[in-house]
């Protein structure tokens, strides 16, 4: 590889710069300004994140008559910079604050931004952009600003250098400043991480399985789909698109009194904003303004009603429509209404009965209305406005009887938009028909409907994204099978003893699917089969299960059964209200009947894990949240959305969309280890999954893998890699260990794919375990974990190499059982980074010695890159010096004699912040201006110090006021006392460099506080 390719092989130039010249183009429209200039033009220091000056023009421009002169919106910018809620800034950014001048004039609204007119915007992109958060300095790559206000942060990075970055890197900066230099991400939309193969957008700080890749160029329709991070820029970053996400696509929720922000999906965005276009035609037929939409259950298809319903109530051109959501039953009510209500929704109303309903709709209420389907009857009065959008979920189950018919008599002009989790069944005419836009009807009078809006969003889509994840399940080895044929065979085995009239009279009395399901006998076996499948196999991940019955008396009994197997706190049984005076129910099921109230709160907490804190196990939701198991067998089925439940005991005949639903109950992404959602088959359902699902397959897709094609894929993962190393000895001894580490360090793409080839297979291996299927291979997994254990403490020095929860708890105790941890600290010690580094390095042999001085320079700087400018000059040379050991150009004594050099000089880095600020500030002047003598330096600081511990009070790092003064303190004193020092000119930048050595040693409080004492 020649110097010029090596050159050019960084994430400047492979992802930044072309991010760049995308955002500069005609079609993106973006100003692009470096940060020199930016600072120069906009910022007086780098703990202001606004661009002041622009933010200040526009808010005259965008508000004639009110913002009249630079005091009016220097009173504007006074308020919003000290908002540090970023759903406060939100409201601002979408005009919906108002404000006073005085008491002589009306509150009036302020625009910060023009959403009609988008060319009245200032979009400015730059780049290595500065902050400061006071006890951190960070710096962003790539920062998009509209009306000097910073949006997006767009973190690059590459692995055309590094092979073990990729876009997760990225998101573990946003969220390490979010801690750093919060002021940053106080008006922010979304960040992203990106690198030439993958572009993942989210809110800083939260799990990465939150963040989500953007598949939809619109409107840049010749963007090749392939190309996600081309796809993904232009998408995310079209002017338009970013300020309708701005506006219209993030909503705040809450949970457990925490606010949760929300920001819109690909395939949300455009179903919604499909809807709002459809809506608006209203002067075309009804049947042209409808559409079917289908997003797989756990895509987020609620946000999606959301999205678009908030959209057309804020939309001018519908003139304060009214917009109705329906559900089918009142568990989705409380659902959907919570979220509107959660989101602070405006003009949102829950009808109570069906008259509140007819009344509203009599009075031409204008807002969002959620109601049930069941609250339309044929014969009520029409509604013949055509400013009436109807949002249906589950559009598949209300066509059935006549609701449908009803609902569409009475709403007769309305817009009719379904929204389904699941795709048409083969023999579904109605739902197409109900609402699919009517395309065209031919001379016989045959219509030709829509079949789905587009976006479509299916199983395989959701997958691919990381939405949801993919199902896997297995049969129950117990000969309990109750589908089809299977049932008559199990029920004359089980009861051919008795007489064929006795038979035919347990047949006729309780049909023969309820005397099986309700079988004590099938019953206990099968609840030993749960508890023990459980304990090996969900519990030691602190996972949790849903058991599915066939009805309320099944539930009762597997509620007794694993009482005994598990304890009474191990399970909560959850169903429908129970009529307590009906005598064919039994006392059992009476007894696990609760409250409304009561089970609302169970549901509710379930989804949580316990706390840990002594002093909260007494309280009464600790209760529900120690449970593990919940039984039911017709209430969560739809709409029971818990992530921490990973496996499903599937014990009920279900088919189609039911079938489809409920089996997404443990499709939800929650944390590393879940990458599948499990089902354990009692009943025999997917062994007959053609009979069960009535689907176009095509459309389909895979629903579920049988565990056999998990076991292939362990197999598969566990083979490669040792095959990448079957070259080395597998004895696990101190000296094959150390080959194996100085073959990754030679070379990379190997390293890489042993990193990521046995995380998939740690993964694997917690789904399967326990399994028999794994004894053949549990020697070669335990070798290769002990491997990894060595490989993560040398070349991640500064991370805890000893098992975590990421590992999964069952590797955790094979390592336990197999490894010992005490003689890996001891064969493969850490050296901290100090003047005696190296020295402790000397007896080990060349190879090993790059490794470690490599690896440790690596895991230093990369926390310092970002923070020091020094940093970043000592990154790069360490790049260049791996390059040349990578290309052949730099080996042996020569590659050694390098990293030793450079160890040196981040030895000096580490050190100089263990320095008293002063001889930093004096070794600085000398760096700058190579004629200062020692003794000149050292006056020089003792002068800046002295007149600091002056100016400076607790925490005034974190007022930008507050630096401008201490910077024009020390530049009088230098022009004063050190004229001849050259120091004083800001292009030195001596004075900046001397403020940001005190503020990281908190020089302001100490001084004070010394003072005070």
């Amino acid at each position: 590889m020649s110097t010029a390719t090596t050159k050019y092989w960084n994430e400047e130039n492979t992802v930044e710069n072309p991010i760049l010249d995308w955002l500069q183009s005609e079609e993106l429209g973006w100003t692009f300004e470096d940060q020199k200039t930016v600072t120069a033009k906009y910022r007086t220091d780098e703990v202001e994140v606004l661009l002041l000056p622009i933010l200040r023009q526009k808010l005259k421009d965008l508000n004639p008559g009110v913002i009249t002169d630079d005091d009016r919106a220097d009173t504007i910018l006074n308020k919003l910079r000290v908002i540090r809620d970023n759903a406060e800034w939100f409201a601002w950014m979408r005009n919906e604050k108002t404000y006073q001048f005085s008491v002589d004039e009306n509150s009036e609204p302020i625009r910060l931004i023009d959403y009609e007119n988008i060319d009245e915007n200032d979009f400015l992109c730059t780049n290595q952009f500065w902050v400061d958060g006071g006890d951190h300095r960070i710096r962003t790559d790539v920062l998009l600003f509209v009306n000097g206000i910073p949006l997006v942060n767009i973190e690059a990075k590459t692995t055309a250098r590094d092979w073990h970055v990729d876009w997760t890197e990225g998101a573990k900066q946003c969220g390490r400043y979010l801690r750093e230099a919060p002021q940053l991400y106080h008006s922010n939309v979304f960040c992203v991480g990106v690198n030439e193969l993958t572009v993942k957008y989210g809110v800083p700080g939260v799990k990465f399985h939150y963040w989500q890749t953007w598949r939809d160029a619109h409107p840049h329709t010749h963007i090749d789909e392939d190309n996600e991070m081309m796809t993904g820029i232009f998408g995310l970053c079209d002017r338009g698109n970013l300020l309708d996400i701005l506006q219209s696509f993030v909503v705040f929720d809450t949970d457990q009194g925490q606010q949760i922000k929300k920001v819109t999906r690909w395939q949300q965005f455009g179903a919604a904003n499909e809807i709002v276009d459809r809506a608006l035609q209203l002067d075309k037929p009804r049947g042209w303004r409808r559409g079917l939409v289908w997003h797989t259950q756990g895509s987020g298809k609620s946000l999606t009603m959301l999205f678009a319903a908030r959209k057309l109530w804020f939309h001018e051109d519908m003139k304060q429509p009214t917009i109705i959501v329906i559900v089918d039953r009142s568990q989705l009510q409380d659902q959907i209404s919570g979220q509107f209500f959660r989101t602070n929704t405006e003009n949102c109303y829950v009808t109570e009965s069906r008259l509140d309903l007819l009344a509203k709709l009599r009075e031409g209420y204008r807002g969002i209305i959620v109601t049930i389907m069941q609250k339309f009857q044929p014969g009520d009065f029409q509604v013949d406005r055509s400013n009436v959008i109807v949002l249906v979920d589950e559009a598949h189950r209300t066509q059935e009887g006549d609701l449908g018919t009803a609902m569409r008599y009475v709403l007769k002009e309305a817009s009719l938009f379904g929204f389904t989790g699941t795709p048409i069944e083969i023999d579904d005419h109605n739902t197409p028909r109900a609402f699919g836009r009517e395309l065209s009807t031919d001379d016989t009078g045959v219509t030709t409907y829509e079949r789905y809006l587009e976006p479509r969003y299916s199983i395989a889509d959701s997958i691919r994204d990381g939405a949801t994840l993919r199902l896997v399940w297995e049969p129950s080895p117990r000969d309990w099978k109750l589908w089809g044929k299977e049932l008559d065979a199990k029920f004359e085995s089980t009861f051919g003893h008795l007489p064929e009239g006795e038979r035919e009279q347990l047949k006729k009395e309780n049909a023969a699917v309820k005397v099986m399901a309700t079988l004590p006998d099938r019953v206990a076996d099968i609840a030993k089969e749960v508890a023990e499948d459980f304990v090996a196999r969900v519990r030691p991940n602190k996972f949790k299960a849903m058991l599915v019955c066939y009805n309320k008396e099944a539930v009762a009994l597997y509620k007794a059964a694993l009482d005994k197997l598990l304890g009474t706190e191990a399970s909560i049984p959850i169903f429908s209200d129970v009529n307590q005076k009906a005598e064919k129910i039994s006392q059992a099921v009476k007894d696990l009947d609760m409250p409304s109230e009561t089970r609302a709160k169970a549901i509710r907490e379930f989804r949580k894990l316990p706390s840990d804190k002594p002093e909260d196990q007494e309280k009464t939701e600790e209760r529900w949240r120690r449970a593990e198991i919940v039984i039911v067998c017709d209430m969560l089925l739809t709409g029971f959305d818990a992530p921490v439940v990973q496996t499903m005991y599937l014990d009920k005949g279900l088919r189609n969309h039911t079938l489809l639903q409920a089996i997404a109950r443990v499709n939800r992404p929650y944390n590393e280890l879940k990458k599948e959602g499990r089902i354990k088959d009692f009943w025999g359902v997917f062994g007959n999954l053609n009979e069960a699902l009535r689907y176009d397959k095509a459309e389909l897709g895979d629903v579920a893998f049988p565990l056999r094609v998990v076991r292939e894929e362990f197999k598969l993962h566990l083979d490669t890699l040792l095959d990448l190393l079957k070259a080395y000895e597998r004895s696990g001894t101190h000296a094959s260990l150390v080959r194996i580490l100085k073959f990754f360090n030679k070379d990379e793409p190997a390293r890489d794919n042993f990193e990521n080839g046995y995380g998939k297979l740690r993964q694997i291996y917690e789904l399967l375990e326990p399994d028999d299927f794994l004894m053949a291979f549990r020697a070669d997994y335990v070798w290769l974990s002990k491997l990894f254990m060595v490989y993560r403490k040398k070349f991640y020095p500064l991370e805890k190499f000893e098992t975590s929860d990421e590992d999964g708890g069952k590797t955790r105790e094979l390592i336990r059982e197999h490894v010992d941890v005490d003689t890996i600290k001891k064969e493969f010690p850490q050296y901290v980074l100090d003047e005696n580094y190296l020295t402790k390095l000397d007896d080990i042999d060349p190879d090993s010695k790059a490794l470690d001085i490599e690896a440790m320079l690596s895991a230093e700087l990369k926390i310092r890159v970002d923070q020091d400018p020094k940093a970043e000059s000592l990154s790069e040379k360490l790049k260049r010096i791996i390059n040349q050991k990578r290309n052949g150009a730099l080996q042996g004594i020569a590659l050694i004699s390098a990293l030793e050099q450079l160890a040196a000089e981040v030895v000096d880095l580490v050190n100089e912040d263990k320095k008293p600020v002063g001889e930093s500030i004096a070794n600085a002047a000398m760096e700058i201006n190579t004629a200062i003598t020692p003794e000149q330096a050292t006056a020089i600081a003792t002068a800046l110090v002295q007149r600091a511990a002056e100016v400076c009070f607790p925490n005034w790092y974190r007022s930008s006021d507050a630096r401008g003064d201490l910077y024009l303190a020390l530049t009088t004193v230098l022009v004063r006392d050190f004229k001849d020092s050259g120091l004083q000119s800001p292009a030195s930048g001596f004075v900046d460099r001397a403020i940001r050595l005190l503020e990281k040693t908190r020089f302001g409080s100490e001084a004070r506080n010394a003072n005070d004492s």
